[in-house]
């Protein structure tokens, strides 16, 4: 069987949202093939930081309205969870996010997930703890925000399910499984084992360029769902003109149609491709990790890296400090901002994803950007995009 994914046009967030979510699960199969009376939904966004929902760092509010009002007409009692990287204070995001108004006005309880203890779980030589409330829910339903990520190339449906992961874990884990192949295989196992049955992401507004938080906010127009995250994600790429290749978590996708994009239904209700404006390709983060066996990483990196550079921006906050899973940022008293020990860097880039005034850019080594990407498909100059508009 193929793997359905279905996309509709939504121009706007507001009204038009409902009637869009509303498209999106009739065809497939309506609310009442996912929740059934009396279930607890844990219903999971994209709450990466405390940013206001016009900068497409999280999911909107209205997204979520949508899908609590159809969870409660079919009998579910929903929730609200999601764990940010390495917040301090959960209640602010949920405040500046919009998504506090909605759990109040629909009367679905936000969850802290900090608070609520974690389940480890052992698969395929990986170790991590999903917090209790994704495991215990009887449904978990995701919803990703569309945008590029600098370490992932793509930020989705398989990646939002490491937000079941609590804050402190999620630092551990980056130093536990340092290079892109392994960190990319914890996100697979991460989504398999959470079995969200339901994944609906936000593309009305998504962010190109240096994602998951630095990006520039592009309208995209776009609501997409599938019974299937990793079928979603695929789905993604064939509209975003992102080779799967590139994203390193699809490698690991469990399904049969895994390994041919031929058996992906790409559905379009409402709408055509030609109607999206895409975003560009977003710059890989240590493309070098994709491309050659984790154990010659480190012995080449000397020569090809990417690294962080702290602009004038910094306001010296010390976030990124307390983010780095390698102890590799450190602030110096009365330093303007913080200093990178760059043997140490493990280029996971934590640090520019939780920066909350865009200070941080992730750089390659000029020989990188000359001698390698160059000679890649699609390869170019750094942060040039190349991925065409359909």
């Amino acid at each position: 069987m193929p793997a359905k994914v279905i996309v509709t046009k939504c121009s706007d967030y507001g009204p038009g949202v409902q009637p869009a979510v509303d498209c999106l699960l009739a065809g497939l199969g309506g609310i009442s093939a996912f929740v059934k009376r009396g279930q607890s939904v844990l219903i999971k966004p994209n709450l990466l930081s405390n940013r206001s929902p016009d900068l497409a760092v999280t999911t909107h509010p209205d997204v979520l309205r949508a899908v609590i009002r159809r969870v409660k007409e079919a009998g579910g009692v929903p929730a609200i969870a999601d764990s940010p990287h390495s917040v301090f204070k959960i209640e602010r995001v949920w405040e500046d996010t919009g998504i506090a108004a909605v759990s109040r006005e629909e009367g679905a309880p936000l969850i802290n997930l900090e608070k609520a203890g974690s389940t480890p779980v052992s698969a395929h030589g990986l170790e991590f703890g999903v917090a209790k409330p994704v495991l215990d829910a009887d449904v978990v339903i995701n919803l990703p925000k569309v945008k590029t990520h600098m370490l992932t190339v793509l930020t989705c449906a398989v990646k939002n399910m490491y937000g079941s992961i609590p804050g402190n874990q999620k630092t551990m884990l980056h130093r536990k499984y340092p290079d892109v192949a392994a960190f990319a295989r914890l996100l697979s196992e991460i989504c398999i084992r959470v079995k969200p049955c339901l994944s609906l992401c936000d593309g009305v507004v998504g962010m190109e360029g240096p994602g998951p938080s630095a990006g520039r906010p592009v309208r995209l127009g776009f609501l997409a769902a599938s019974a299937d995250p990793f079928a979603l994600d695929r789905g993604m790429c064939r509209l975003l003109r992102i080779p799967e290749r590139a994203v390193p978590y699809l490698r690991h996708d469990p399904a049969p149609h895994a390994a041919g994009g031929a058996r992906l239904e790409l559905c379009f209700a409402g709408t055509t491709l030609d109607d999206l404006r895409l975003p560009r390709f977003a710059r890989p983060s240590s493309i070098l990790g994709r491309l050659i066996p984790g154990g010659l990483v480190r012995m080449l990196g000397r020569y090809v890296w990417m690294r962080p550079f702290i602009g004038d921006r910094c306001k010296a906050c010390g976030l990124c400090v307390k983010a780095c899973p390698a102890g590799a940022l450190r602030m110096e008293p009365g330093a303007s901002r913080p200093a990178l020990d760059a043997a140490r860097c493990i280029e996971c880039c934590c640090c520019h994803e939780v920066c909350p005034h865009n200070a941080i850019e992730m750089r390659e080594r000029r020989f990188f950007r000359t001698r390698v990407r160059g000679r890649l498909p699609g390869g170019g100059q750094a942060g040039s995009g190349g991925c065409p508009v359909a």
